[in-house]
């Protein structure tokens, strides 16, 4: 997991990382490219028809398995996921960024 502000999230073998992942209209209509995601992980997604962020966050909301895309394995799910996480993060104003990484990380601890 990346670092930000000091704090560092690992996420266990096996483990899941959980976040809340609220959904602007405009965040919804981003393309995927917007996440910066590898070749890999990329072409996943577009082949299994997810065009834009939206969709990719529905599909994990609704518990449709990332793992099941083709060529999409444990590693592009994390790094999926991850990147969903730091959009979210990033997209958020400034004063709001430390609280909801304090919710994530409490979310986490369960």
């Amino acid at each position: 997991m990346n670092r930000i502000d000091g704090v560092n999230l690992h996420e266990k073998k096996g483990g899941k990382f959980r976040f809340y992942m609220n959904l602007t209209s405009m965040m919804k209509n981003e393309p995927i490219e917007s996440l910066d995601l590898s070749v890999r992980s990329f072409n996943s997604l577009k082949r299994a028809g997810f065009h834009t962020i939206g969709d990719v966050a529905q599909a994990v909301a609704s518990g449709k398995e990332l793992k099941g895309i083709r060529n999409c394995g444990a590693k592009s799910v994390r790094e999926i996921m991850e990147h969903l996480f730091l959009y979210q993060y990033n997209s958020l104003p400034q004063e709001r960024q430390n609280k909801y990484l304090i919710e994530v990380v409490m979310r986490n601890l369960k």
